[in-house]
């Protein structure tokens, strides 16, 4: 008997760990699924301070005179409980965080949206870049540089060095509508030809 409620303490203790490390993806939406990173940045040590304090709330449960059990019995019933009372909140706690980053999202993309319609119907499409820009050492170079973006309907912006993974995520929306309609507009290998004359400029 107490070999199957110790496997099935472990069986629970692994799934509220899963369920864990899983819900960080969703707490911290849209970020990229990598298993091994959310292990790395979950910490996993406060989870192990959760199961240090279920188990003493199972101790002091089991300590109390209930249900003719012995204490070893009473306590591989209740741990497993109160973990999974742990799993519950933890799951509450993602699938709220994860509704909020949604919606969040959606609002974003919504803008971007707006945005690649304004954009495309001006015929000038941002294209955004994050980093510290420096100042351009050839100013001649750099006007003919944006030249060429403009002649094919681009105009650079500098979007900081704070990357936001929800707007990151959302100007994806901008990008699948403007990639089209540079497509269009300057025709299929716009982009091998616009380096090609960025790079005979950045050569001289």
């Amino acid at each position: 008997m107490y070999k199957r409620l110790i496997a099935f303490n472990l069986g629970v203790i692994l799934l509220v760990t899963a369920v864990y490390i899983v819900g960080y993806y969703f707490i911290n939406y849209p970020m990229k699924f990598d298993l091994w990173f959310m292990i790395k940045e979950c910490g996993l040590q406060y989870l192990a301070a959760v199961f240090v304090v279920t188990a003493l709330a199972s101790y002091l449960i089991s300590s109390l005179d209930f249900k003719k059990l012995n204490f070893k019995s009473k306590f591989l019933s209740v741990y497993p409980l109160l973990n999974f009372l742990a799993m519950a909140f933890f799951i509450y706690i993602a699938a709220e965080e994860f509704i909020k980053n949604k919606k969040a999202l959606s609002i974003q993309e919504n803008h971007y949206i707006r945005e690649a319609e304004k954009d495309i119907k001006n015929d000038l499409i941002v294209s955004r870049y994050s980093g510290f820009a420096l100042p351009p050492q050839d100013e001649k170079k750099a006007r003919l540089i944006h030249s060429i973006y403009r002649k094919y309907g681009i105009v650079l912006k500098n979007t900081g060095c704070i990357i936001d993974k929800t707007d990151s995520k959302a100007q994806e929306k901008y990008t699948e509508l403007t990639d089209a309609y540079l497509e269009k507009r300057n025709g299929k290998g716009w982009k091998e030809r616009m380096k090609k004359e960025i790079d005979k400029v950045e050569e001289k």
